[in-house]
Formats: C-alpha cells, structure tokens, sequence
C-alpha cells in the first residue's frame, strides 16, 4: 500500500549529530567542572538511555556520583546551539524522500521527543537544505508524558495529524526510538546512525541502508 505519512523520528534521522551531541557534553562537564570525560565507545553505549537528561542521571548512577545535572544539561544545549551555528548536512536520502512526499501530497511529521531548544537548533542548523515549513507537525518533549521508547511522541503526532498508524510510514536512527513508532503501530524502518551501526532493531523494524523514494509507495526495503 502507498502511505499518506511521512514520519521522521529523531534528530539524527535528519543528521549526524552524535558527536557533536558529545562534544558538547565532554565541554559542559569542563564547564561544571565535573571530571567526567565521554569517548566514542562510552557514549556510543549511553545512548541507549533515550534522552539527555536521563543519560546523564544513568551516567552518575552507575559513578556512585552527585551532581548537578540540570546545571550540566543546560550548558551542553547552550553548546550543541553554538556548534549547530555553522550548518550541518541532512543525512543521506532525507532530501529525496521530503521531496517525494511533498510532490504526493503527503503530511510530513518530525516526530523527535527532546528538548525544544534542540530541535529549533538543529531546523537553523538545516535551514540551507531544509525550510521548517515542510512539516505538519514538530515535537518536542513538552508534547509526550514519556519518552521514547513509549509511543507517546508517535501518538501524539497522529492524532495531530489526524491519520491512522496504518498509514504511516516511520524512519528512526536507533532502535529505542524505533520502539517507539513500532509500538505505535506504525510501519518502522531503522535507518541507523553511526553510533548504532550493527545493533539491532529488534523484531518487526526493518534496518535499510539509505531512504529510497519507492518505500513512499509501500514497496519492500532493501536491507542493509
């Protein structure tokens, strides 16, 4: 079957933000003058704790360590904003698959559940290839009670939009937040980020290499 939605989940299905996201928390540790350090296999393994705050509260639990995470939390915002000044690229596929929904008509959502301020930084940092514009619907973390992996971004968005999961098509980069459209009971295609790349997605969530315009028109993926 065609689909009459477009989902794109988180940030990084739109772009690769994940170092960027962890620089800015190695700086804002320096800031708060917190003796942490995340390299690559650390933070590669964190995210599979959805959400910034929640990462940094399962981070000091398992140090046996206090501190001051809503102070932290703000600072790596304030950073990640700054470093998203500069412009970032839409991953690839994404510019093809937004216009094809476009020239079928179809209600585009961004379904991201973070924090406001993140996602309007990372719509300027696009705004070269990509007018907010194009979608009917933006979330955010003021919109769901719970995080991803609880569907409630995802139900949220369809009642906005007023469809059914049925016809919806989702696209996430990790596998919580595929959880999250999967148990929404949205058609779910992993397309994963490069901090998640050989994990997997779990049952009934397709891995595809990159977004091809025919999975618009229901045909099958092609994995990765």
């Amino acid at each position: 079957m065609a689909y009459s939605t477009l989902l794109l989940g988180s940030i990084g299905v739109l772009a690769e933000t994940s170092d960027l996201q962890r620089r800015a928390f190695n700086t804002a540790f320096e800031l708060n003058e917190v003796v942490w350090h995340w390299d690559a296999d650390t933070y590669r393994s964190l995210l599979e704790v959805p959400g910034g705050k929640a990462r940094l509260k399962h981070y000091a639990d398992t140090q046996g360590a206090e501190v001051e995470i809503d102070a932290i939390y703000e600072d790596k915002v304030r950073v990640f904003e700054k470093a998203l000044e500069q412009g970032v690229d839409l991953r690839p596929g994404i510019a093809d698959l937004i216009a094809e929904a476009q020239a079928q008509d179809m209600k585009i959502g961004f379904v991201t559940a973070t924090d406001p301020r993140q996602v309007a930084a990372i719509l300027r940092g696009l705004h070269a290839t990509i007018d907010p514009s194009v979608f009917d619907f933006i979330g955010d973390n003021t919109l769901a009670a719970r995080s991803k992996p609880a569907p409630d971004i995802y139900n949220e968005a369809l009642r906005h939009l007023g469809v059914t999961a049925n016809t919806a098509l989702a696209i996430e980069d990790t596998p919580e937040s595929a959880q999250a459209a999967f148990a929404a009971g949205i058609r779910t295609l992993g397309y994963p980020g490069a901090t998640v790349e050989g994990r997997s997605f779990g049952d009934g969530v397709e891995v595809i290499d990159v977004p091809r315009v025919s999975l618009l028109r229901g045909e099958a993926s092609i994995a990765a």
